[in-house]
């Protein structure tokens, strides 16, 4: 799904795939960010399948309102509060600042926690 954006010099559209790429970055450069994680097998099938594991980031339009949801590999040794905290609010302002749209929702699954 895309959003489309009327301006004064034309129209815009801004790709999931965009809006994902941006909270990559955003999301990777926080401290205690080791990296993007691939998400949960939904089901064993999945694995027995060799099904390839979805991506680390989901993004999503919901009646109208934006979200968007990251699997994360982060730091040991680190409060798991204050590494999502931190990246909730630096991905929804650079996310917002980057591509002028609301975001309702920022998700943040831990999936890993690596020792660095």
């Amino acid at each position: 799904m895309e959003t489309k954006n009327k301006t004064p010099f034309g129209g815009i559209t801004i790709s999931e795939e965009a809006i994902a790429s941006a909270a990559i970055d955003a999301a990777t450069s926080c401290y205690g960010v080791i990296g993007i994680a691939n998400q949960p097998p939904k089901s064993r099938l999945r694995e027995l399948f060799n099904v390839d594991p979805e991506p680390g980031v989901v993004v999503k339009k919901i009646s109208g309102s934006w979200h968007v949801s990251l699997y994360l590999n982060v730091m040991y040794g680190l409060k798991l509060t204050e590494i999502i905290t931190s990246v909730q609010d630096q991905v929804k302002y650079s996310l917002e600042k980057t591509f002028d749209i609301k975001f309702k929702a920022i998700n943040i699954y831990i999936v890993g926690v690596e020792e660095r």
